[in-house]
């Protein structure tokens, strides 16, 4: 199954504000198997601009709490995060009929 991994212009930059406790998430973002969305729409939060385009998407990594339940609310959305060095996959919410 080929896997295909986005980030978001937001993201990057967000990364890039946080400094040096976040140069490796920067790093892997820059990846070039990472493929880059711009934001069109201005003045939004890196993780506003992620949950606007959670639905076009099929799931969603990030160890971000309050993006978690955020993205949670949204039926048929797995989340795929890091916890105790393991990658954990949450139960796909179910869809609306």
């Amino acid at each position: 199954m080929k896997r295909i991994y986005y980030v978001t212009d937001r993201i990057v930059g967000e990364l890039e504000k946080l400094g040096q406790k976040y140069k490796i998430a920067l790093k892997i973002v820059k990846d070039p198997r990472f493929q880059k969305i711009q934001c069109k729409h201005p003045g939004t939060y890196a993780d506003d601009c992620l949950v606007q385009r959670v639905t076009q998407h099929k799931c969603y990594a990030t160890c971000d709490r309050d993006l978690k339940r955020c993205i949670r609310k949204i039926p048929g959305v797995p989340i795929i995060y890091i916890a105790q060095r393991r990658y954990t996959i949450e139960r796909m919410p179910d869809a609306y009929d």
